[in-house]
């Protein structure tokens, strides 16, 4: 017995041994520290197999919970199958939500990104807002359930999927949640003060069903729930219960949450949790982010536990990003060299702390300056290729330990953080190790700090008091404490100090990925680093786009990809462009025709009619029922087929190639890019339609019609739009606004034709085959008269005119072989044989003085490797107005200005 004493003796000594070197000892430390860091390369690389190891603070902290990888060893989310995204998918979800926090930062910032180039949309980015990695379980409901949530210091408002699923719910690991069979559960009002708070914590207005206050809630990758916001008890620890918790019940769930009951919202508006319970923790929190799968770290609410250690610097507030914790970095230092960065390089776009971001961001040039001094100093170790954002790797297969300059932040205020090795370098593979920073696009955009930088720090958040804390070495003192509390129990009655350590009012923190993480079964969901990357990349752009919401009335133009969804060369003339809009609130992205030879544009949408499927698997068809926002509109449309059912105005069109669509006029939210929303939009909400390509939802119109797309945003955009069409291998764009007009554009005026004035009219006055001006009477072309078409693949001329065209055509191939026609394009030559084509220039003259050379594209069609024709077909007779095609679009920037009432064409601005 004496003998099992002294060696509890022993253990007690070396465990405060271990903490003074934790705490009091890191002050002696910080003297004796040189400018860089050996590692053990196999520290890089924990194995996916390690145990987990609990947190001492989340097992010993009154008001703490364990945090947990999602699909680490430590979850129960996870299956023995699963397998996790790569490194590229990870940091392609990382760059979407830099993107998106940049986005929504952007634009009241100052004033300069008004007259700044268009934001790009892709046409599927992945992006994903609020699906951040780290875990928690929170108990709701009475009795209550535990529900694992990601916790989100860049969300607000926390929610949980809820039953009944009116629509669709997401799979989850724990059964969902049943409102009814909570005593303690029930509905907020629609004209409650809470539901008036929903547009600051989600950006959209709460709604009405019934007395029901319904919210709608969307991130950067087309997520969303929808549902109600009710009041529920939450229980933290059987100590720490709350009444009366404002969240949302979502009842319509869609996203990248898989196997996370919801969201922990932990921002600053008034709805997020920390406000909520700011009475009791006086919005205080704190965090240790686990460094590895196989740990736990914790989420602890209160001041209780922090570090003695820990250095202060005061929150900054970001116009438009109120609810972001925002911060001011003021130097950056590596090895021993404090970078040469100008002050105003952090201070004119600002920057952010975020849960959820995994790389840091930073403004370019201070992302350079850090890059330049950190490969000078790695210059003994070879280089590797980058991967995705990540641009600056090494080759470390050859060495068991590396040495690594110091990496430090300082902070307003006088915090200094010295980051870890794994806040350094994002280790790959052995022969993929790189620096874990990226630098943003913009100089305008914000920093973002994120958490792989995080990850070797307790983080405190003290909203009450305007300041973010950093203590180093948190989870090692929480490693050390555990070994000791691991090494007494065993010396201990089991019992009792069971009762000690499972300490009431503490809850687990993981990382929704990890080896801790409730979410995991194994390997089985275990998300790889190219998917951790892509969704942290959507998670920045949502974060960005969120922060530029709010734009004051100007004048600016968004990007659209537009893509070639034509496979087939028989499906010419069925509209083969096509760009995604979102629908909604929350949105959902349709896929529609671009054409400027209509008017009104509609969209698939249930309840389904005659002819369209109602497959719960067909994601096209938009479902106005799930939307709690639209309005249905009674206007008169004039040379639109209308009438009424009921109060509700009904439309009708049938186009030329006998497709048609019926179905009601609506009202509602058109998204563009996520920072540029129209909030009120006329559009056919279609129950019926024939012939119409089943890949796409419908059809964006835009013609010179007042119920056109540019014609309901005149006051944002004063109806000008471009675009460039891509070939079927690329995308080109859609561009709203006046914004990046090609300086070389030469513009011709719109003519308005008789019995046709909302198409966009022009004037041919020539057309050059090599060198020779074709003999083409004034009169052929003006008597019909050219429009301009985006939905028209291959341009029509007047009889006279093809003809014309065609023979000096054929004159200038007649070394070539010819062949057959292939439907309309009756010249045709078999390119066999021949490595280079040499074709003749054609250019077109219009109005005013504009002439317009065509690219090659523009001038032959390949059907296939016998068919090479030229692009052109003649009309059956006079009368037929000719129609410049997209074909000869193709290489072409075109601008249209409605208000100005010209064409302009950039023969470079697509380049």
């Amino acid at each position: 017995m004496n003998s099992t004493r002294n060696v509890l003796n022993i253990i007690i000594i070396i465990c405060i041994c271990l903490s003074w070197v934790c705490t009091d000892g890191a002050q002696k430390r910080e003297s004796e520290q040189t400018d860089s860091h050996t590692i053990q390369l196999s520290s890089l690389f924990p194995s996916s197999s390690s145990p987990c190891v609990l947190s001492s603070r989340a097992s010993n902290t009154k008001s703490s919970l364990h945090v947990t990888h999602r699909l680490g060893t430590c979850s129960s989310l996870t299956s023995d199958k699963a397998t996790g995204p790569d490194h590229t998918e990870i940091l392609r979800l990382d760059q979407g939500r830099v993107n998106s926090i940049h986005s929504k930062l952007s634009k009241k910032l100052t004033d300069r990104v008004r007259q700044s180039k268009s934001t790009a949309l892709p046409a599927k980015d992945g992006s994903t807002f609020g699906s951040g990695n780290y875990v928690v379980s929170v108990g709701i409901g009475t009795p209550k359930r535990d529900q694992s949530l990601i916790f989100d210091t860049g969300s607000d408002l926390t929610w949980i999927q809820c039953q009944p699923c009116v629509q669709t719910c997401y799979s989850q690991k724990e059964p969902i949640f049943n409102p009814s069979s909570s005593s303690s559960y029930y509905n907020v009002s629609c004209s409650s003060a809470a539901c008036s708070s929903l547009s600051s914590a989600t950006g959209n207005s709460g709604s009405c069903s019934a007395s029901t206050c319904v919210y709608g809630i969307q991130y950067g990758d087309q997520s969303f729930s929808v549902g109600f916001l009710a009041k529920e008890k939450f229980t933290l620890t059987t100590s720490n219960v709350f009444d009366g918790i404002y969240f949302g019940c979502g009842e319509n769930n869609q996203g990248l949450f898989t196997g996370v009951a919801g969201l922990l919202g932990l921002g600053r508006d008034n709805l997020s949790f920390p406000s909520q319970t700011a009475t009791t923790y006086n919005k205080i929190f704190s965090y240790c982010l686990p460094s590895s799968a196989s740990y736990t770290g914790h989420l602890t609410f209160g001041s209780t536990g922090i570090s003695r250690s820990v250095k202060f610097t005061p929150i900054s507030t970001i116009t438009d990003g109120t609810s972001f914790y925002g911060v001011d970095i003021v130097a950056i230092t590596v090895g021993d060299q404090k970078l040469a960065i100008p002050a105003t390089v952090f201070t004119t776009p600002g920057a952010l702390i975020d849960s959820g971001t995994v790389i840091t961001r930073l403004p370019p040039k201070a992302y350079a300056a850090l890059r330049n001094a950190f490969k000078a100093r790695m210059s003994q170790y070879p280089s590797a290729s980058g991967v995705s954002i990540l641009d600056t790797c090494f080759d470390l297969s050859r060495f068991k330990t590396v040495t690594i300059p110091r990496v430090v932040f300082s902070f307003r205020g006088g915090a200094v953080v010295e980051l870890g090795s794994t806040g350094v370098l994002y280790a790959i593979s052995k022969s993929q190790v790189c620096l874990a920073f990226a630098g943003n696009s913009d100089d305008n955009n914000a920093a973002i700090f994120g958490n792989v930088q995080q990850q070797t720090l307790e983080v405190v958040y003290d909203g009450a008091g305007g300041r973010i804390g950093f203590a180093p070495n948190g989870n090692l003192l929480n490693i050390i404490i555990l070994l000791c509390v691991y090494l007494n129990r065993s010396f201990t009655e089991g019992a009792k100090e069971k009762e000690k350590y499972d300490t009431k009012s503490s809850l687990r923190v993981v990382h929704k990925h990890g080896a801790c993480s409730p979410l995991r079964s194994g390997e089985a969901g275990r998300l790889d680093h190219a998917d951790i990357l892509r969704r942290d990349k959507a998670r920045v752009n949502s974060i960005h786009s969120k922060l530029s919401n709010h734009l004051e009335d100007q004048t600016y133009s968004n990007d659209i990809p537009v893509k070639d969804e034509s496979k087939r060369k028989e499906e010419l003339g069925s509209g083969s462009y096509i760009v995604t809009i979102g629908i909604g609130t929350p949105q959902h992205n349709q896929p529609l025709i671009v054409d400027t030879g209509s008017d009104l544009t509609w969209t698939k949408c249930r309840q389904c009619g005659r002819t369209i499927s109602c497959d719960s698997k067909n994601k096209l068809i938009f479902n106005p029922f799930l939307v709690y926002f639209l309005r249905h509109s009674i206007v008169y449309i004039s040379s639109i087929h209308r009438d009424c059912s009921a109060p509700r105005c009904c439309y009708g069109i049938e186009y030329k190639d006998h497709s048609s669509s019926d179905g009601f006029l609506a009202e509602d939210k058109f998204t563009i890019t996520s920072a540029d929303v129209v909030a009120r939009i006329h559009f056919g909400c279609s129950e019926h339609d024939d012939n119409i390509n089943e890949k796409t939802a419908g059809l964006l119109g835009l013609s010179r019609h007042v119920l056109s797309f540019p014609s309901q945003t005149a006051s944002k955009y004063h109806n000008v739009f471009s675009y460039c069409l891509p070939s079927s291998d690329r995308t080109g764009h859609l561009t709203f606004g006046s914004t990046g007009i090609s300086e070389s554009v030469k513009f011709t005026p719109i003519i308005t034709l008789q019995n046709m004035p909302y198409l966009y009219g022009l004037d041919i006055v020539g057309i050059t085959v090599g060198d020779k001006k074709l003999e083409i009477p004034s009169i052929v072309f003006s008597k019909p008269r050219a429009i301009i078409d985006s939905g028209t693949v291959v341009t029509r001329l007047p009889p006279k005119a093809y003809a014309a065209l065609r023979s000096a055509f054929k004159e200038k191939m007649k070394n070539y072989t010819t062949t057959s026609a292939v439907e309309l394009l009756d010249t045709c030559y078999d390119p066999k044989g021949f490595d280079t084509m040499a074709v003749p220039k054609v250019s077109f003259s219009f109005g005013g003085g504009t002439t317009v050379e065509l690219g090659f594209n523009g001038i032959l069609y390949p059907v296939n490797a016998s068919h090479v024709c030229l692009a052109f077909a003649g009309n059956d007779n006079d009368g037929e107005v000719a129609i410049f095609g997209s074909v000869q679009q193709m290489t072409l920037q075109v601008v249209y200005d409605k208000a100005g009432g010209r064409i302009g064409f950039a023969q470079n601005g697509c380049s």
